[in-house]
């Protein structure tokens, strides 16, 4: 008990300088985001799909914030939210049993999160942008549905975070490094969604850099957390989660050809976020992969 007192302490201070760089960050470096918008008038409606694209690749199609009170509701939600995840670590991983009101929460969450992103995936962009199976990502979506985007990446987090905490409790296990992966990976996507796609002509720039990088954190922790799981559970030699462990590498190995091959898109980065919760679901709310007890 004493040790798990111990790590509580170590991860809840791990969020709370997550969180408070977050908002150190929010407030003197984004400060009042004033990222340029153009709204497209109805001739550049009319433009090919190159020159559209080249023009306002990396503009926000409306303002991400109506005004500067509206950025600092968000600033305060958010870094209070970031406070939060070391009460569900605390609440899910060390809590001494999984109550009904815990496994209702994740439930609740995971089910929203995979809605919301497969309805978010398939909105449209100006057309000009073409196929939204290969040409419309999910953060060019968040530059005409800036709120829509920070829904995305918030439930996105939680979901996973949470479900990820619940699946190591759920099979008593406890993995330093698959939780600070998985927390760093979440958090990651707070700085993506405060950056949505910075354009072509701004490659290189910090802006640009942040939103790569931190995107990149999330998908790839956030794989990561769930990957440190499943091999734990292969080393046990367990068939059904062997089966899973291949077939969810061999996803994200799809998604990376696909992404070399035939470019980046919201549906192609929703590939390994489906795998990843149609898993999470079976690990955490279905008896698929419970052990079954020998009767004597």
């Amino acid at each position: 008990m004493s040790d798990n007192k111990k790590m509580m302490k170590k991860y809840t201070v791990m969020w709370v300088i997550i969180a408070l760089v977050y908002g150190l960050w929010m407030t003197f470096v984004m400060s009042w985001d004033k990222y340029p918008y153009i709204i497209p008038t109805s001739d550049d409606l009319l433009l090919s799909a190159e020159d559209f694209i080249a023009k306002f690749d990396g503009m926000l199609y409306e303002p991400m914030y109506a005004n500067a009170t509206v950025y600092w509701l968000w600033v305060i939600g958010s870094t209070i939210l970031l406070f939060a995840y070391a009460l569900f670590i605390k609440k899910i991983l060390f809590a001494e049993k999984l109550t009904k009101l815990t496994t209702g929460f994740c439930v609740l969450n995971l089910i929203a999160g995979f809605a919301f992103i497969t309805w978010y995936g398939f909105l449209s962009f100006p057309e000009q942008f073409g196929n939204i199976l290969t040409d419309v990502t999910a953060s060019m979506l968040g530059l005409k549905y800036p709120l829509y985007y920070k829904i995305w990446g918030v439930l996105s987090s939680v979901s996973i975070f949470t479900n990820v905490l619940y699946m190591y409790r759920k099979n008593n296990y406890y993995s330093k490094a698959g939780i600070i992966i998985t927390s760093l990976g979440c958090a990651a996507l707070f700085v993506t969604i405060n950056v949505p796609s910075a354009g072509l002509e701004l490659i290189m720039t910090p802006r640009c850099l942040g939103h790569w990088a931190s995107a990149l954190i999330f998908a790839f922790f956030g794989a990561a957390g769930v990957i440190i799981f499943l091999f734990h559970k292969v080393k046990e030699k367990d068939k059904k989660y062997i089966v899973a462990t291949v077939a969810f590498i061999i996803i994200l190995a799809v998604m990376l050809v696909l992404l070399v091959t035939v470019g980046k898109s919201a549906f192609i980065e929703n590939l390994p976020m489906w795998v990843a919760y149609i898993l999470l679901f079976t690990i955490n709310f279905t008896s698929f992969f419970d052990k079954k007890q020998i009767k004597e």
